[in-house]
């Protein structure tokens, strides 16, 4: 139980810190472009089991199934043109020395019936029990968090 135990601290002291980072920019990447081309559901399906969104005026939004009714507008762009479309792209990206929470921000832009709104986001990130990333929590601002590099 001893060697166990002992192989597992090694393992956390090994983290190559710039690989997770670069890992997690990759999860954000690939999040944008889930949602570009799935839409709600690759929205709903990045979050954790506990993740939760801040929106502006409105209360904790936490869960998938209030996750998803508040991002329907995103809808399924293969089969009909969704209400709402969101482009990110991040910025940066940094990881907890033991590479289970980490956090990335970048420039966003929603376009609805409503207009174009630049925005800037912060998400933070959880490791799930497989390695991957998951979304435990995601807000969004006006305005850009960089002028100079749009989504």
């Amino acid at each position: 139980m001893r060697a166990l135990a002992l192989a597992s601290l090694c393992a956390c002291a090994h983290l190559d810190p710039e690989a997770a980072r670069r890992s997690l920019l990759d999860a954000d990447t690939a999040f944008a472009q889930q949602v570009s081309e799935r839409g709600v559901e690759a929205w709903v399906e990045a979050f954790g089991d506990e993740g939760l969104m801040l929106v502006s005026d409105d209360p904790l939004i936490r869960g998938r199934e209030p996750i998803r009714s508040t991002m329907s507008a995103l809808g399924d762009p293969r089969k009909a043109p969704p209400e709402l479309r969101l482009r990110w792209r991040p910025l940066g990206a940094q990881v907890s020395a033991d590479g289970t929470l980490g956090w990335t921000y970048g420039n966003s832009l929603s376009v609805s019936p409503r207009g174009e709104h630049k925005g800037k986001y912060l998400t933070v990130w959880r490791r799930d029990k497989d390695g991957s990333w998951k979304v435990a929590a995601d807000q969004g601002t006006p305005g850009w968090a960089d002028p100079s590099a749009p989504p």
